[in-house]
């Protein structure tokens, strides 16, 4: 950092932190922004310490900390910051949500889907490290999963947003995160999203810009044609979010949307079979899971999978496939093998040798690609006995794993198979393997010993029954770089050396 004539650098820091007290919010923004840009030139904190005059506000400080931080963001993160003008104040934020739309939008303009997503990740990444951004829900391997936008922050970027015109004037901000950007959409507050989804033709003339329709949370599917409407009128959509709707079919007008990148249909009624017709050539993420619409007294709406599209072989752009089964045959499993792009895998699968082999072949196929994988087992006591007659009780793992995905960070494991132990074949060698998951695995100490050398390991989770023993030890060369042990369920019984 430069020095300047009048002093040095150390006396003009503590001076704009002893300006900034009993403030911890101000203080917090220039410790951050001086942290991710050390090189600030002499003469530009000498005017942020003039501009912070001592009898100011609090609302004043921190809008001069937070712009101090904001000009000297990239232009990309600037704008994705902006974008975030059009959530209501003090709403949680998902990850998941702000990088899809980020891209979708357009607002990440790299070449290619992948390379969008991995700067949309750094992006989030900057505005949490910069406190612009303040996390709220928070993994079990630290990782930030949604995030809230304070107060202070809010006020800055809407305002920013209005002047540089990312916020559309013609649009409520009540229902601005429902929609994407530059639109030309016009919705009053009175109008509503029902009345929107009802009345579509209606709006017909002003949907061809509308590249996000995100009604996550709405009740507005009372009847079946809301949604054939939305298939229908908007072409041109790339995020599509259902999530936490009253959908309960989905059309095959869905196909229509041949634009689409982005499809969450999770926590919906949608049934098993209605994603087997979905082809969307063009789809990266396909989130799915769906609730029982009728549970009981005592049910938490648990989720199921819904069933692997036919035609999943033709969707090779798809990057995230998740909570999926497959069909009595499998043979979707062993067309996941060309989806060359995938990076996230949930799939349900049930204990017999066709789903086993598919799906190991499948894997071994995708070791290029694969960051992150779900395997659950579904359990059926009179199909499990009937097949393990016919079937035999193993298989050759290694006939059909013939390498372990070599990039994988994430590998999550519900359910126990008869005829092979899946993990130490999939946790073998992989040395990038940094979270596991285990629950119903009931597996013993010797079992878990490949986890003991992995390299990156910072995180096991142990659900319900994923252990069988009352014991586990840990030796003191083992587990190097475990930063999280996390027990659940009836796990508390187990003693921990």
């Amino acid at each position: 950092m430069n020095k300047g004539n009048d002093g040095y650098t150390p006396n003009i820091l503590r001076e704009i932190l002893a300006k900034c007290h009993p403030h911890e919010f101000c203080m917090k923004i220039f410790t951050y922004a001086l942290y991710a840009n050390p090189n600030r030139s002499y003469e530009e904190l000498c005017k942020l310490h003039e501009d912070l005059v001592p009898h100011k506000t609090f609302g004043s400080k921190a809008k001069k900390m937070i712009k101090f931080s904001y000009k000297d963001l990239p232009r990309e993160h600037k704008t994705c910051l902006l974008y975030l003008a059009i959530f209501p104040q003090g709403q949680n934020i998902k990850r998941s949500t702000l990088i899809g739309r980020w891209v979708t939008e357009g607002l990440i303009t790299k070449q290619d889907w992948a390379t969008a997503v991995h700067h949309a990740e750094q992006c989030f990444d900057t505005l949490i490290e910069r406190g612009l951004l303040f996390p709220d829900e928070i993994g079990a391997a630290g990782k930030v999963k949604s995030c809230i936008l304070g107060d202070q922050v809010h006020g800055f970027i809407t305002k920013v947003a209005s002047k540089e015109h990312i916020l559309d004037a013609r649009l409520s901000d009540l229902w601005a995160r429902h929609f994407s950007i530059f639109s030309g959409l016009r919705l009053r507050a009175s109008d509503g999203i029902d009345n929107f989804v009802h009345k579509l033709p209606k709006y017909s003339p002003q949907l061809p810009l509308l590249k996000v329709l995100d009604l996550e949370g709405t009740e507005c599917f009372e009847k079946n044609h809301y949604l054939r409407d939305i298939c229908n009128k908007i072409l041109l959509l790339k995020y599509l979010s259902l999530r936490r709707t009253n959908v309960r079919y989905l059309p095959s007008e869905i196909n229509n949307l041949h634009e689409l990148e982005v499809l969450d249909i999770r926590q919906t009624m949608v049934p098993e079979r209605a994603t087997r017709d979905v082809l969307l050539l063009k789809l990266r993420r396909f989130l799915a899971n769906r609730v029982d619409p009728n549970p009981g007294l005592n049910d938490k709406s648990p989720h199921f999978p819904v069933q692997i599209p036919s035609k999943i072989e033709k969707m090779e752009n798809l990057e995230v496939l998740s909570s999926v089964k497959a069909s009595g045959d499998g043979r979707e499993l062993k067309e996941i093998k060309n989806l060359w792009q995938l990076r996230k895998l949930g799939v349900v699968i049930e204990d017999r040798v066709i789903h086993l082999t598919r799906l190991l072949q499948a894997i071994s196929d995708l070791k290029d690609c694969l960051r992150s994988l779900s395997v659950t087992i579904s359990c059926n006591t009179r199909t499990k006995s009937i097949l393990s007659s016919k079937e035999g009780h193993a298989i050759d793992v290694h006939r059909w794993l013939r390498q372990t995905p070599k990039h994988l960070q994430n590998l999550s494991i519900n359910g126990v198979t008869e005829k092979v132990q899946l993990l130490e074949p999939l946790a073998k060698g992989s040395d990038e393997l940094a979270k596991v998951t285990l629950a119903g695995t009931v597996l013993k100490q010797d079992d878990l010993m490949v986890l003991a050398v992995l390299p990156k390991l910072h995180c096991v989770r142990l659900r319900s029954k994923a252990y069988n023993e009352s014991k586990l030890t840990f030796k003191e060369e083992e587990f190097q770089q475990l930063k999280y042990f996390i027990v659940e369920g009836n796990m508390t019984e187990t003693d921990i050396e």
